[in-house]
């Protein structure tokens, strides 16, 4: 079991270091982030932060990047992971960061993030031959 659960880290943990920049920025006082006065900015913020990620997953997912391939399989579920991570973070923003308010309008922030990632990353797996 333990050598399992190394094995799983090992193998994710780019995208569970990401995971866990998500949480903290998304559970920061607003107090503690800098404040831009740009309309929409966090929902950018929001869909960067989840293209990342889920570029993050896919490429840990797929065993095949060398040869600059993809199974749809590994798309679905980077796109699936993200997603329920983003509504996650909202719910979490609602009932435990107190401080923070959760919004719709992130969320979908978070799955379009997602959905733009998942589309891009076979051409950019292709442009970086491999490399993610």
């Amino acid at each position: 079991m333990i050598e399992k659960t190394y094995k799983f880290i090992a193998k994710y943990k780019n995208s569970i270091m990401w995971a866990l920049v998500i949480l903290i920025l998304c559970g920061m006082p607003p107090s503690g982030l800098p404040t831009i006065k740009i309309p929409g900015i966090d929902k950018v913020v929001h869909f960067g932060l989840f293209v990342v990620f889920t570029l993050l997953l896919i490429s840990e997912m797929n065993y095949q990047r060398v040869q600059l391939t993809i199974s749809n399989r590994h798309k679905w579920v980077g796109f699936i992971v993200a997603s329920v991570y983003g509504g996650l973070i909202e719910l979490t923003q609602l009932y435990l960061f107190t401080s923070r308010s959760a919004e719709w309008a992130d969320f979908f922030a978070d799955i379009l993030g997602a959905a733009v990632a998942v589309l891009v990353y076979p051409s950019l797996n292709k442009f970086l031959k491999g490399y993610i």
